[in-house]
């Protein structure tokens, strides 16, 4: 907060309560600019799209991941001649594994760990989308009381 006030008011004046006009530090210009630069720093700082270290390679598979913040999803757009009914997926110690692609096996790194249950996916118009749970962790806040 206090980087707030600083960004508003730089002289230092007084914030407290005030009669007449609004003052120059709650310009409504000012506040814009600034949560426009804050959500671009923090969006900046935190990759959340992964691009697949693959090559992409004549005949294989272009596959995308990103990683929300309750679960992953990666989309694997197949390429003709591939028969969808053919393609079998696993997950396991960090990876999605998919089998029956006409360049063979394929070993995708997955960006965080994820549950074995609730995995979803579905195939529509040549891609295959695969959405994965994240892991919960038993991580608990502890509040200090004072």
């Amino acid at each position: 907060m206090m980087d707030f006030m600083k960004w508003f008011n730089p002289a230092g004046g007084d914030q407290g309560s005030w009669n007449g006009p609004v003052p120059n530090w709650m310009n409504g210009d000012k506040m814009n600019d600034f949560l426009q630069q804050s959500m671009k720093e923090a969006l900046s700082s935190t990759p959340f799209h992964h691009e697949s270290q693959m090559q992409q390679e004549k005949g294989q598979e272009e596959v995308k991941v990103v990683e929300l913040m309750n679960e992953v999803v990666v989309t694997i757009a197949l390429r003709p001649p591939v028969d969808p009914d053919a393609v079998r997926l696993s997950v396991g110690s960090g990876y999605l594994y998919v089998e029956g692609l006409e360049a063979g096996r394929m070993t995708i790194k997955l960006p965080a760990a994820t549950s074995r249950r609730n995995v979803y996916a579905q195939y529509r118009e040549g891609v295959i989308e695969v959405r994965l749970q994240k892991k919960q962790t038993d991580e608990k806040e502890i509040f200090l009381h004072y």
